[in-house]
């Protein structure tokens, strides 16, 4: 009796194990985190606006970062440009009822390169530098509320001598991101290293957008041209909800545990060509400022000849002590 209670117990204790392990194989084969579950969001984007806040949208050079933001914006418009103009203008009656004569532009986007938004109607111009709290610069642009702002590689600009030279102009920046939800705006901004970017703004980032890749979905060719006709494009991202994050991690230092989801891996898909709706190489006019005629300049015929050495030298110098000995 002993001995078949001691075999049935075994028995019970083996089938326990493997059904306890086979239960922790399937639920880590087929239970994914929400870092390894691709969630498509195009409908969320499709059903609501994008929420007021700053999105920094960041990835190395190459990796779609600016056609990611102008899908944004094009399906935002798409789906929701009646709406935002529609809010801005009950707000701008509001206030011209007490005395302001304010008119409403009729496009409620603003890029740094010209995009064309669906409807076929071009944004308004913006840039990084011109956007702020008005009160202290003159170049600052006032921006109706509910207006989506886009500005491409925005690190460069942070990163640069007047950033750090001109205190007002990062005052009012700072102090527009600070406040940018009281004026139901959207700031989008790309970067290729979000750690360049300066430390307030970056603490005053609701959401950081991480593109991992992009893949063109082509169909047939067309009939006459006989290019590949592309059908849409697709990114995949990982998005952070940046300040519920930062204070996740606070809190979890003072030891409260937060079990708040903060990141997610995505996709987006957007319909169409966004290529052909703004200007891939908008950089371009900054090669030809002052330019008089192409420049050429000759490798020397010799080059370990005492001219030739002397040529190539100043053509490859090291540095410039070694030019000036």
């Amino acid at each position: 009796m002993v001995n078949t209670a001691l075999i049935i117990t075994a028995s019970i204790c083996a089938f326990v194990t493997t059904v306890t392990i086979g239960s922790a194989i399937l639920y880590k084969r087929f239970h994914k985190t929400d870092l390894e579950r691709t969630n498509t969001v195009t409908d969320e984007f499709i059903d609501k606006p994008i929420p007021p806040g700053v999105y920094i949208i960041v990835g190395p050079q190459g990796v779609g970062k600016t056609s990611f933001l102008n899908a944004l914006i094009s399906i935002d418009s798409k789906y929701h440009g009646a709406e935002r103009l529609q809010l801005a203008k009950v707000e701008i009656e509001k206030l011209n009822s007490i005395g302001y004569k304010l008119t409403v532009p009729p496009c409620p986007y603003r890029t740094r390169s010209k995009l064309f938004l669906p409807n076929g109607k071009p944004t308004y111009h913006t840039d990084i530098s011109q956007f702020g709290l008005p009160g202290r610069r003159k170049e600052v642009q006032y921006f109706p509320p509910y207006t989506v702002i886009g500005c491409d590689e925005i690190d460069s600009f942070m990163d640069c001598r007047d950033w750090n030279k001109n205190g007002n102009m990062k005052a009012d920046i700072i102090d527009g991101f600070k406040y940018i939800r009281h004026h139901d705006l959207v700031f989008l901004g790309d970067v290729q290293n979000f750690s360049k970017v300066d430390a307030a703004v970056r603490k005053l980032t609701t959401d950081v957008i991480y593109i991992l890749g992009k893949k063109d979905v082509y169909g047939k060719k067309h009939r006459f041209s006989r290019k590949k006709i592309l059908l849409r494009t697709e990114w995949e991202f990982i998005w952070v909800k940046h300040q519920q994050a930062e204070n996740a991690e606070s809190l979890r230092e003072m030891g409260i545990d937060v079990k708040e989801k903060n990141a997610r891996k995505c996709k987006l898909i957007y319909e169409g060509n966004i290529y052909s709706q703004y200007n891939s190489q908008s950089g371009k006019p900054y090669w030809y400022r002052g330019i008089k005629q192409f420049t050429v300049e000759k490798h020397p015929e010799n080059m370990l000849s005492p001219e030739g050495v002397d040529t190539y030298c100043k053509q490859n110098a090291l540095d410039s002590t070694q030019d000036s000995e």
